[in-house]
């Protein structure tokens, strides 16, 4: 019996659809992703316990005291020209520029005040984003040397929360909800963090 052209053709071109989608199958087995190997870190835990954290908040706490020793100064001053103002006469030269006094040095109190609680924000922000950006990258170093594929936060939840907003949005961010402990590298980056520091 013998087979046209067209027939052997046809197989010919079976045959390679066949051997393509078996190779196909062979490269999708052979580069399947295997599942991944993952590490928790309390991010939270890492930011509010960390060496460096405590050595800022300490050097942030002594720029308050002095900050606020300077402020009680001017108080003073302020309250010291009140009670020397109740003993002017209102209206003459003395009482008038005694208020003008006054009212500069409360203004300048005032505007110290504002100056100094912003000045505060943006350090805190400034050095969290820092820290947080130090332990991103203490994060990878650490992974790369266990051989993880991905590392996922793990936010602290403070019970009883302030408010019911507050445990509310915790709750509504909270992506991890458990993880065996032998996966919880922590203590590790929080070592590796502050590794060098006295």
């Amino acid at each position: 019996m013998k087979l046209s052209k067209t027939t052997i053709l046809v197989m010919s071109v079976a045959l390679l659809v066949l051997l393509g989608a078996y190779q196909h199958g062979k490269l999708d087995a052979v580069s399947a992703v295997a599942p991944a190997k993952i590490g928790v870190v309390d991010v939270t835990k890492v930011l509010e316990n960390s060496a460096r954290n405590k050595q800022w908040q300490e050097k942030m706490q002594q720029e308050q005291t002095d900050t606020k020793n300077e402020f009680n100064q001017m108080r003073t001053e302020v309250e010291a020209i009140q009670a020397n103002l109740k003993l002017r006469t209102p209206g003459t030269e003395d009482f008038m520029k005694l208020r003008q006094e006054m009212v500069e040095k409360g203004a300048m109190l005032e505007a110290k005040n504002k100056f100094y609680q912003d000045k505060v924000t943006f350090e805190m922000q400034r050095w969290t984003e820092e820290l947080y950006q130090q332990m991103l990258k203490v994060v990878s170093d650490v992974a790369k040397d266990k051989g993880l594929d991905m590392i996922i936060a793990d936010e602290s939840l403070m019970l009883p929360s302030p408010s019911l907003q507050d445990f509310m949005l915790t709750v509504k961010t909270r992506k991890l909800l458990y993880h065996n402990k032998k996966y919880d590298l922590t203590d590790e980056v929080l070592a590796a963090l502050d590794k060098g520091v006295k």
